[in-house]
């Protein structure tokens, strides 16, 4: 028998599957919860609840994770530093923050670089670089470089790596390395964002290797990317912003292998988010524009998820307005936090005597995940914070009192984001725990918490129990309408959605869910909706609460699959290597004509007198890199595919006429010329005497793409 283990770490649940390859099913499966301080909790605690038996037999370990992902969403990760050259500041501090980059402030912009055609324009100031880097070194986990045309010529990027690294010592990263986008913000937001996910990702990757050895697994370890394909371990722990949205990519394919349907809407509710994704005869939508998650828009592919702030861990909070909100901040359930530190309790039943209200959260408390006492980043003030909670997590009053101060004063917001600390409050999963539909942790703790909600709005705790699902149903609906909208309409993904048809999307589930009941006078006499034929297939330990009623608003149908709380661990086990590499060809065009053809490609570039040399040396290049990306992946029985896409833009008569003249050839369209005769300046027919007047059809060549697509098997022990 042919055995994988897949592994799925979550941020509340981590979930692991034996998948049997011979009979493609899934043999045993297993959950436990994840535990952020120590991740090998989670990871042993799944492995334990399988078959001891087969773990011998296993041979290959996939893994998936939210990790990355959640850190976006919670707008966490470590300290790193970017360093643009050859930027404009101005267009970085006008725009930078649309990509999730910080104030220009916190960025070390060097003049130089090389122009659009890869040539040098002005060596940088190495010594400058140095300076800067050394001002920043001590507060600094990890480097990020991007030049403007730096996808044109990588040697500066690379050069700067090299320095920066010999400097410091950390771990630094080229933009060039990552993605192959023209857009220098976001090839910024992907180097920035990389640097700051590198320590989550090692962290998870030293975890699970700890956790494989303990249990006598030995095998290949791979983990998913965010296009749903696989990477060694060693690639992904250089090139963690890779692993983007893997948990929902293995989530798709998951669901895919398990419901078998091929035109339908994942939804994938978890701890911290929610999924989304749009799947056409059996293939995941791939977003063009790049993964897109938070604040962060970065180049790296990925399937095209619509991530929302929305899922079993979601922070409850009440509204000046009696209302509440859900989401998209995360909190450990009061339930867990009392189940673990028991005499939490005891501080929830006072709060709850205590009959307070308060504009402020009051039902939240904060406890320490590490120490911070003998790092220089962090103030006196926050390691105050971290060591008055060395004891057990502490409410904002408790934390006051603790502290010798008021609640305003205290600052918390940076220890939160690098994980230092962690927040606990009313959750979704603490309302399971109050309607049985869970029962994992303290029920008491989730009965008191929503209590004091209750009293917070003015409501009863059936109110709050039924308004919190209420809530949940309608993010659900309104964010998969707004990505069937996009879908529809790409143009959206780019101007959103308008606050009127956002608008127009809730009151539709309002009166959805209302239909049933008797009309009263006064009723609206228009009524709104939206419905979908695409079958809703939900993944995730929650979604069979709420996909129900969303799909009966949709009239779409729906199917909750077996194994769906485990789907991310079977997508991610039962996936492919799959890479691209492109080059990119342009004509080099002047008064006279074309006059060459300049290739470019992540190893360097190189200038050709004829188009056809240009393809091969093209060709043979995205070839090469293709299957080394491959390997490195961990990629063995390679299928390599190349193709060859020129971009031509239609030209006016009178400007083709033109061209033709100051050319001496004929123009494409003509009979008698070939386009490829009219591209290649060394042809027979560009050295006609006679110009002569193009044809209906003019055609100008802008680009030739040359793509090559490498699918293989993951190597086994």
């Amino acid at each position: 028998m042919r055995y994988g283990l897949g592994i799925d770490t979550g941020g509340t649940y981590t979930d692991a599957v034996i998948f049997d390859f011979n009979d493609k099913t899934v043999v045993a499966s297993a959950k436990s919860i994840t535990v952020k301080e120590d991740l090998t909790v989670g990871i042993c605690g799944a492995i334990d609840g399988l078959p001891a038996e087969l773990l011998p037999e296993v041979r290959l370990v996939a893994l998936s994770t939210t990790l990355a992902t959640n850190a976006c969403v919670e707008g966490k990760g470590s300290r790193a530093k970017l360093v643009m050259i050859g930027c404009d500041e101005e267009i970085a501090a006008r725009y930078g923050r649309e990509y999730g980059l910080p104030e220009t402030g916190n960025i070390i912009f060097l003049d130089g670089g090389h122009d659009q055609q890869g040539e040098v324009k002005r060596e940088p100031d190495w010594n400058l670089l140095k300076d800067r880097v050394e001002e920043c070194r001590h507060e600094t986990d990890g480097f990020a470089v991007v030049e403007l045309w730096g996808i044109r010529n990588p040697d500066f990027e690379r050069k700067a790596k090299t320095l920066i690294t010999g400097w410091t010592g950390v771990q630094t990263v080229c933009g060039c390395e990552l993605t192959g986008e023209i857009n220098s913000l976001k090839r910024a937001a992907s180097a920035l964002l990389n640097a700051q996910l590198v320590p989550i990702i090692k962290d998870f990757l030293t975890a699970v290797k700890t956790s494989l050895e303990r249990k006598n697994v030995r095998a290949s370890l791979v983990i998913v990317r965010g296009d749903g394909s696989l990477m060694s371990e060693e690639f992904a722990g250089n090139n963690p912003v890779e692993t983007l949205l893997c948990g929902p990519a293995a989530s798709v394919a998951g669901g895919l292998h398990l419901s078998g349907e091929k035109d339908c809407v994942i939804v994938d509710m978890g701890g911290t988010t929610s999924d989304i994704a749009v799947v056409k005869n059996g293939i995941p939508k791939l977003t063009r524009e790049g993964a897109q998650v938070g604040t962060w828009r970065t180049g790296i592919q990925s399937i095209l998820i619509d991530t929302v702030g929305l899922g079993g861990d979601s922070l409850i909070r009440h509204r000046t307005d009696n209302g509440l909100s859900i989401g998209p901040g995360r909190a450990a359930p009061l339930s867990w936090m009392a189940a673990r530190w028991p005499s939490a309790l005891g501080s929830l039943e006072a709060l709850y005597r205590s009959g307070k209200r308060d504009e402020i959260p009051l039902c939240e408390y904060l406890y320490a995940i590490r120490d911070i006492a003998d790092e220089v980043f962090y103030t006196a003030a926050e390691k105050d914070i971290v060591g008055a909670l060395g004891g057990g997590p502490l409410n904002m009053t408790e934390l006051a009192d603790a502290m010798n101060c008021s609640i305003v004063e205290i600052r918390t917001k940076r220890l939160e984001q690098h994980g230092v600390i962690q927040r606990c409050g009313l959750t979704p999963t603490d309302i399971m725990h109050l309607t049985g539909d869970f029962t994992g942790w303290d029920r008491n703790a989730a009965r008191l918490g929503a209590a004091i909600m209750a009293h917070q709005i003015g409501a009863s705790v059936d109110d709050v129990i039924r308004m919190v699902g209420e809530h949940v149903k309608e993010k659900l609906y309104c964010s998969i309408v707004k990505m069937l909208m996009e879908d529809g309409d790409e143009s959206l993904l780019k101007s959103g959605i308008s606050g009127q048809i956002d608008s127009l999307m809730r009151k539709s589930f309002r009166q959805k869910r209302h239909a049933a009941k008797n009309r009263t006078e006064g009723a609206e006499f228009l009524e709104c909706g939206f419905s979908t034929p695409a079958t809703l297939v939900g993944i995730g330990a929650p979604i069979h609460l709420y996909l129900p009623d969303v799909a009966k608003a949709l009239g779409a149908a729906f199917v909750v699959p077996k194994n769906a709380g485990v789907a991310n661990a079977v997508g991610a086990i039962t996936g492919n290597v799959m890479v691209e590499e492109s080059v990119l060809i342009r004509p080099q065009y002047a008064p006279a004509g074309i006059t060459g053809y300049r290739a470019f490609s992540s190893l360097g570039n190189q200038v050709f007198h004829g188009r056809e040399d240009a393809v091969e040396w093209a060709k043979k290049t995205a070839y090469e890199m293709v299957g080394k990306s491959a390997v490195e992946r961990g990629a063995e029985e390679l299928k390599i595919f190349v193709k060859v896409d020129d971009s031509e833009a239609d030209i006016s008569a009178s400007y083709a006429s033109g061209l033709s003249a100051s050319v001496g050839s004929p123009a494409i369209g003509d009979e008698g010329a070939s386009a490829d005769d009219a591209r290649d300046p060394g042809s027979a027919a560009s050295i006609a005497t006679e110009p002569r007047r193009p044809g209906p059809n003019s055609r100008l060549l802008i680009e030739t793409v040359v793509t090559a697509q490498a699918i293989g098997k993951i190597k086994w022990t």
